[in-house]
């Protein structure tokens, strides 16, 4: 098949090696068929074992392979209950392995279906026991199966070594070992890695099919690539194939998290052209793309178009919907939405619970959130720290860390464990009311619990040191972060240079943000202005904060137009700053030419008493 598109590189006859060798710990010395068939079989289950090998045999024997596998994973079950006189580690599949091995002259083919069978059933360890004791490589679905297996539960190191050894014995992969394959790199997040082997399918003129383009999109999608995403779509009609509703969903999926509901919009049309009819999962996610946007209307005129393609609403839709209600600051409306859900006798689930309990916070109403998570526990409801943590973290918002600790209790008496999330919250709310002393004390239980802080961790407790004065302790905190593997992002670097615009030390706060990396790559890498618009701004504006209080009107200057450069817009209160400190120095065209460039931006001056930001400083500016 010629490649649709040369940007999407179909073209490559280069064989490249897919993965490092790495240890598989399953990995055990080969045993030849005969000698486990000289085995015997414990006497109770002889009879039963050796008519399930024979039935297993002979619809091995006529491709009859469903039917196989089935009689297959009764032979296993029935030799788990009866394999005591199998020593080793995994006596069961040993127990079966013989009564297949000493049944037939030609096992071969029953054998595999033993792999197959081994594999479905999550018994991987087994599988790659028997797997290792043929002498042969057995047929292609087995192989398969393993992979496959190994693939889904995540031992993905194992599955690159069996994949080689494969290779090494003579196996010719198809099409589906290598879906498996790219199903491995997407879960690893290794797009360039799904590529290789793409490129190595394609070398062996094996053309890829439905499933193998639905994955590489996912892949694509889950890396945020959605341009090269939406080229794969494209290459993928281009060969002739039809996309069905896993790739639809998954391109749509794409736009959404991105906030283009309008092209998941516009692909939902292009599905319905094309003759399939949309399933739940396919309304579930533009329904969540809607409410994501605040576009609750459009959301329910799409819940209620459900019914015409035969399509029951589901717990996810409702949670989408109630969830996109409490954006839109509808809290009845979300509430209203519930009730509906219950009288269609559908159970809410913990992500229901804990969508509430957030809106409800969100919308100031803490004991209304607090009395409806005890209602859902008493009615027997799953519940998740996600609940819990939002009752937490709106009480320490609102300086109750008495009741946040109280909480926390209850969520460990109901069998539910802190988090890091549940820690966070502690530690931020301890910290902003300057308890440094307990803030520590909780993070060092978190510690020895095993329960690996994050960034937002170390942030709050920075924060806090900074705020309090501990500017030393703080850079220890980031040095320690840092130590752990640890990141800082724009919010802990706006912490400490406020910690250190606080101890008038404004040339070194300019010289950390530098040192971090170049002012201007340090705010552009990776991250965008739309992913985090807040903490790049904060982290410029701060440094202008601290240098005009420094009496650095100049330096605050160069550090707006490195700001501006960036493409970010200043608030009106540094503007005000700037505005200030330039009639000051009597640049007074320089203030004129600050002010055009607010009101071009669309920055409305300030009209009243300016108040500092409170990351900024304690004390009000009363004097501008």
């Amino acid at each position: 098949m010629p490649p649709p598109s040369p940007s999407l590189r179909l073209l490559s006859s280069r064989r490249r090696p897919l993965a490092p060798h790495h240890h598989c710990p399953c990995r055990r010395h080969s045993h030849s068929a005969s000698t486990v068939a000289a085995a015997s079989t414990p006497p109770p289950s002889r009879d039963c074992a050796a008519r399930l090998a024979a039935a297993v045999h002979a619809s091995a024997a006529a491709k009859n392979f469903p039917h196989a596998i089935r009689l297959t994973k009764s032979l296993i079950q029935a030799s788990s209950s009866s394999s005591s006189s199998f020593r080793g580690p995994h006596p069961a599949a040993t127990a079966a392995f013989a009564a297949l091995a000493s049944t037939s002259r030609s096992p071969g083919p029953a054998l595999g279906v033993l792999v197959i069978a081994l594999s479905q059933m999550a018994r991987l360890d087994e599988a790659l026991s028997v797997f290792r004791r043929l002498r042969t490589l057995p047929a292609l679905p087995a192989c398969n199966a393993i992979l496959d297996g190994l693939v889904k539960a995540r031992r993905f190191a194992c599955a690159w070594e069996l994949f080689d050894e494969m290779l090494s014995r003579g196996m010719m992969p198809t099409v589906v070992t290598y879906n498996t394959l790219i199903n491995a790199c997407r879960h690893q997040g290794a797009v360039a890695k799904a590529w290789e082997v793409w490129d190595q399918m394609v070398a062996r003129r094996i053309d890829p099919n439905v499933v193998t383009y639905t994955t590489m999109i996912c892949a694509i999608c889950e890396e945020g690539c959605i341009s090269e995403a939406e080229k794969m779509f494209a290459a993928m009609k281009e060969a002739g194939l039809q996309p069905n509703l896993y790739t639809y969903n998954a391109l749509m999926s794409g736009h959404c998290q991105r906030d283009d509901i309008d092209r998941a919009v516009a692909l939902y049309q292009d599905l319905l052209k094309s003759g399939l009819v949309p399933n739940a999962i396919i309304f579930t996610t533009l329904i969540d793309g809607f409410c994501k946007v605040k576009r609750f209307s459009e959301a329910k005129r799409m819940f209620v178009d459900m019914p015409r393609f035969g399509v029951a609403p589901t717990v996810p839709v409702y949670n989408s919907l109630i969830d996109g209600a409490f954006r839109s600051g509808n809290a009845q409306e979300a509430l209203a939405v519930y009730q509906e859900m219950t009288r269609q006798e559908l159970q809410p689930d913990e992500f229901t619970c804990s969508i509430i309990v957030r809106g409800l916070c969100d919308g100031g109403q803490l004991q209304v959130a607090t009395r409806f998570l005890e209602g859902m526990r008493q009615s027997g409801t799953n519940l998740n720290a996600a609940a819990y943590n939002a009752l937490i973290d709106e009480y320490c918002a609102n300086g109750n860390l008495e009741e946040a600790l109280a909480t926390c209790t209850r969520m460990t008496e109901v069998g539910i464990e802190p988090n890091v999330v549940t820690y966070s919250s502690l530690i931020d709310g301890h910290s902003k009311i300057g308890k440094m002393e307990m803030a520590m004390a909780i993070f060092t239980e978190m510690v020895t619990k095993g329960i690996e802080p994050n960034v937002v961790t170390y942030t709050a407790l920075i924060r806090g040191h900074a705020k309090n004065g501990d500017i030393d302790v703080a850079f220890r905190l980031q040095k320690e972060m840092k130590e752990r593997g640890i990141s800082p992002n724009t919010i802990t670097v706006s912490v400490l240079v406020d910690g250190l615009c606080r101890e008038n030390r404004a040339q070194d706060a300019v010289r950390f943000v530098m040192e971090c990396d170049d002012l201007h790559q340090f705010f552009s890498n990776s991250t965008t202005d739309q992913d985090h618009p807040i903490p790049n701004s904060v982290t410029y504006m701060t440094l202008i904060y601290g240098l005009y209080i420094d009496g650095q009107h100049n330096e605050a200057g160069k550090i707006f137009s490195c700001m501006r450069e960036s493409g970010m817009v200043p608030d009106s209160f540094t503007y005000t700053l700037l505005i200030r400190g330039q009639c000051m120095l009597g640049h007074v065209l320089n203030a004129m030419m600050l002010y055009a460039d607010m009101m071009k931006q669309g920055v409305k001056p300030m009209r009243h008493k300016i108040v500092c930001p409170e990351i900024w400083s304690c004390e009000p500016l009363n004097g501008l």
